[in-house]
């Protein structure tokens, strides 16, 4: 499958700092649209992605969830033998192994029982504040922006908790020692 070639051939060993990106919200159609056009604007504008932004949509995780051969693309993860797995644990293990690959774009399922992620991944809320449970570092109400401007929002929110420095290790010293220099 061609949406897979670039992100496929990426050196998982070189994505230490490589992030995902995962989306909160009731709103599925909301949510899908979003991550298509959220993995199209950092391709073209996230230097360090290289154009290997993965949109997960849900029909690409369940098929990798189900199917023996994609798992070889998360072949870092500890997937197990897919022919013994439950579709359940298959479709977690699936989500947490694309999250640790990273450059991904996804849906967290609703009802998670167990949070996803890491400390690379950026968590952004969709739909009003008070019906999100989890902890997001944006959270955006479709109902009051206009939706074409979310994607380019959440894009440019994440590389900025990219690339902060706070975020990356240094120390607060050491920022301010640079900024008292500059």
């Amino acid at each position: 499958m061609f949406v897979f070639r670039p992100w496929q051939h990426a050196d998982s060993a070189s994505n230490a700092s490589a992030c995902a990106i995962i989306l909160h919200g009731q709103d599925a159609g909301t949510c899908a649209e979003l991550i298509d056009e959220i993995a199209n604007y950092l391709n073209e504008y996230d230097d360090d992605g290289d154009g290997r932004w993965l949109p997960a949509n849900q029909k690409l995780i369940e098929k990798m969830a189900r199917e023996s051969h994609p798992y070889r693309l998360l072949s870092h993860a500890d997937v197990g033998d897919p022919d013994r797995v439950d579709l359940e644990a298959g479709y977690r293990k699936t989500l947490t192994g694309l999250i640790q690959r990273g450059h991904v774009i996804l849906r967290s399922p609703v009802g998670a029982h167990e949070p996803l992620g890491l400390s690379t991944t950026f968590h952004v809320g969709v739909g009003c504040a008070r019906m999100i449970p989890e902890k997001c570092h944006l959270i955006l109400d479709p109902d009051l922006m206009d939706q074409k401007c979310m994607a380019h929002i959440i894009g440019d929110v994440f590389l900025e908790w990219h690339h902060c420095e706070m975020r990356r290790g240094s120390s607060i010293h050491e920022i301010k020692k640079t900024a008292r220099e500059a």
